[in-house]
């Protein structure tokens, strides 16, 4: 594949592109286990759909894991991640001018303000706002921070399914963004319909589908219409007036009704951030539903009727087929046509409510399908902008620090790089989530176009290189971020170019380089020279590393290497 042919793909139409005790399938269909060959390719491509920037030494991890165990691994329950930490200073360092300053009064450096009362209230308006905003930006470091974990595990990559899912946006207070992200990690990796229930009353989600605006006398239906259009059955062909396949504008009427009385307390907002049930502000009276939920009629049960809802909704097999094509668009191909539908959603589904809806035994039977490994479906993904980021630094072996002030400093920076990239975390642009997973017939191809191509170029050239970037109305310096030569250290032979160039890409790419491409990037390197002449000059570095000439001359000819490679459409894929 040349180079012109892999930039058509990216506009074009995708290709079809410890033993669990739960209840799994029996072999047979597009969910057989695989049984093809184990190598680098298979690992990462594994590792790319399940965890953001996996680097070689992970994908050399799962190699020798093998399959099954590997996928067992990312399942494997993790320690709840450390809640967000104050990371601004006191004062001015003058040896780290690119730090944020600001003084807390009520939280140390390196603390967490999550335990602190939601509203800042010091009696200075303007401070309050700014410990407001560097709280924000705490929680966004913080979970960009939780992409960069090193371990093999599902979790990050769960948590940014379903906050594509229960869509929250316009977060007002710091403390809800916490209580939402920690909402999720909670129930990522299981029990969908717990999430759903738990979603239902969130604070966040009351305050954005106006849940705490439904009264008895005026019931919103915001919320009722999301639950059922988006979280759980989805919406169908028109049947018929007000009748959508799935449910009916008399469910949505019906189940604001169930729905009211759920407030946010504000009696304890100066110290809680928690939901309420307020009996005055709910209907008491009978709420019936209709023939697409079997009449069912819901009598009133107060603080709990939500739930009975909620699992009254989840008995209706189109929620696990819904969730399941959510689960396959994510983690595997856009492109679902009666094939797909017959052989793996509805299997799927399956497997998701023989098990109570615990989304682990489907996803996990998924994972290890032969399906997954098909060729239709390695490298037909575009990677969204986190993927892209992560790629380009935790993929090239960028380990944060371990230092508060840099870790979040440099997290916010790949954070507002992913924003102008389109895709900003606790932003999406409407409750639909974010346009790559439901808009056809585009789906993933949202990601590039004329504008955001070029940008990622400049992203890329930014993160490998360094230099100036925007950052929060200022200009900040950023160092080189990816060793390059260290890097290149783990390449077998590198000091022939064309191992090099090969070995560089194996890692970096989905689909092998032609020998076009390698000739094209060797120029960048030695250009119009014969082999020999980088293998001398490797070679020289090599047997004296500590010349702080000869390394900056190889690190520069690597540097334009590596920014090339990640400009070129094969690193846009995954």
């Amino acid at each position: 594949m040349d180079r012109r042919e892999s930039l058509q793909m990216l506009f074009k139409k995708g290709k079809a592109p410890k033993k669990s005790t739960l209840n799994m399938p029996p072999p047979g269909g597009d969910l057989t286990p695989y049984s093809g060959p184990w190598t680098i390719r298979e690992s990462a491509h594994l590792l790319r759909r399940t965890t953001f920037g996996p680097n070689q030494e992970m994908i050399a991890e799962a190699l020798e894991k093998g399959l099954s165990n590997t996928v067992n691994e990312l399942f494997e329950k993790v320690a709840p991640t450390e809640p967000p930490l104050r990371y601004t200073l006191d004062e001015p360092d003058p040896n780290a001018a690119i730090y944020a300053v600001l003084h807390d009064p009520n939280v140390p450096f390196g603390e967490t303000w999550v335990n602190e009362p939601p509203v800042i209230n010091t009696g200075d308006p303007v401070f309050d706002q700014q410990l407001v905003n560097t709280r924000r930006n705490s929680a966004y470091a913080w979970i960009t921070l939780n992409q960069y974990r090193e371990e093999l595990n599902l979790m990050p990559k769960l948590w940014m399914f379903w906050h594509n899912h229960f869509v929250v946006s316009d977060f007002v207070l710091p403390l809800e963004l916490y209580q939402y992200s920690n909402l999720i990690e909670q129930y990522a990796k299981g029990d969908f319909k717990a999430l759903t229930k738990a979603m239902t009353i969130n604070v966040s989600m009351l305050r954005y589908l106006n849940g705490h605006e439904n009264h008895k006398d005026a019931p919103n239906e915001n919320y009722a219409r999301e639950l059922l259009e988006l979280f759980t059955v989805g919406k169908g062909e028109l049947a018929g007036p007000g009748d959508y396949t799935t449910f009916t504008e008399e469910d949505v009427q019906a189940m604001a009704r169930v729905l009211t009385g759920w407030r946010i307390d504000l009696s304890v907002i100066d110290t809680d951030l928690v939901s309420v049930f307020r009996p005055d502000r709910h209907d008491v009276g009978e709420k019936s539903l209709s023939h697409r939920f079997n009449n069912v009629t819901i009598s009133d049960q107060g603080a709990n009727e939500y739930a009975e809802l909620v699992d009254i909704i989840f008995q209706q097999d189109e929620v696990s087929k819904n969730i399941c094509r959510k689960l396959y668009r994510y983690f595997l191909n856009y492109e679902i046509d009666d094939d797909i539908e017959n052989k793996i959603i509805i299997p799927m589904a399956q497997i998701l409510r023989d098990n109570d809806y615990n989304i682990e035994p489907a996803l996990k039977t998924l994972l290890l399908s032969e399906h997954f490994f098909g060729e239709e479906v390695i490298g037909c993904m575009i990677k969204n902008p986190v993927d892209f980021i992560l790629s380009a630094t935790k993929g090239l072996n960028l380990v944060m620090s371990g230092n508060i002030p840099a870790d979040y400093f440099f997290a916010l920076v790949f954070y507002v790089f992913e924003a102008e990239l389109d895709m900003q975390v606790y932003f999406h642009p409407d409750v639909a989530g974010w346009k790559a997973y439901y808009q056809a017939p585009q789906f993933y191809r949202n990601w590039i176009n004329t504008y955001y191509l070029p940008k990622r170029n400049q992203t890329s050239t930014s993160i490998t290189a360094g230099g100036p970037v925007p950052f929060n109305g200022n200009i900040a310096q950023i160092p080189q971020l990816i060793n390059v030569i260290e890097y290149v250290s783990t390449i077998p032979n590198a000091t022939d170019p064309n191992e090099l160039i090969y070995g560089i890409a194996e890692n970096m790419f989905t689909y092998p380089i032609s020998e076009v491409q390698k000739d094209y990037l060797k120029e960048i390197i030695i250009p119009g020279l014969p082999d020999f002449e980088w293998t001398v000059e490797y070679g020289d570095y090599l047997s004296d590393p500590f010349n702080e000439e000869k390394r900056t001359a190889i690190n520069n000819k690597l540097l334009a290497l590596f920014v090339a490679m990640l400009e070129m459409p094969e690193f846009q894929l995954m």
